[in-house]
């Protein structure tokens, strides 16, 4: 059986974290913070290959693992690609109107978030809402999903 990585995308603030970290405590899925290994970057380290190499080492441990990202760009599409090279990828769209999203971004702490301005949340919140991709499932975290009905959701793909 193929070793199985879940890619929660959407916007910043729509509740990638939150559903990641809420699956974690609730199945066997492990929750990869993708953005604490971004800010422990130095500026010559190519931060695609970084989590990658991170999502190797932790499925030594593992079989599941979940992941949070914006899902946008060039550089994401190569990522995706050598990741479904290797492993099965559950692909999860997590929306949420964006000016909740900018909201929540305004609200949390940056202690495990890329420092961001509002006009560029806001910017990549527009991107990121738009991308296309081959959805496994789609999530509706504007509030209206209870926890329980989030986890089943994912149970299920």
């Amino acid at each position: 059986m193929k070793k199985t990585i879940y890619m929660l995308i959407g916007p910043k603030g729509s509740g990638k974290t939150y559903i990641g970290t809420l699956v974690e405590k609730n199945t066997d899925i492990f929750f990869l913070r993708v953005e604490n290994i971004w800010l422990t970057l130095n500026h010559k380290e190519n931060g695609w290959e970084k989590i990658e190499q991170e999502i190797d080492l932790t499925f030594r441990n593992c079989n599941k693992i979940m992941i949070e990202n914006l899902g946008a760009g060039e550089d994401f599409h190569q990522f995706y690609a050598s990741l479904n090279k290797k492993y099965l990828v559950k692909l999860i769209r997590i929306v949420a109107n964006l000016d909740i999203c900018l909201t929540r971004v305004m609200r949390r702490g940056n202690e495990n978030h890329i420092p961001v301005s509002d006009d560029k949340v806001i910017e990549y919140n527009k991107i990121a809402s738009q991308v296309i991709l081959d959805w496994n499932l789609e999530i509706d975290n504007n509030g209206s999903a209870t926890d329980s009905e989030i986890i089943m959701a994912i149970k299920s793909i």
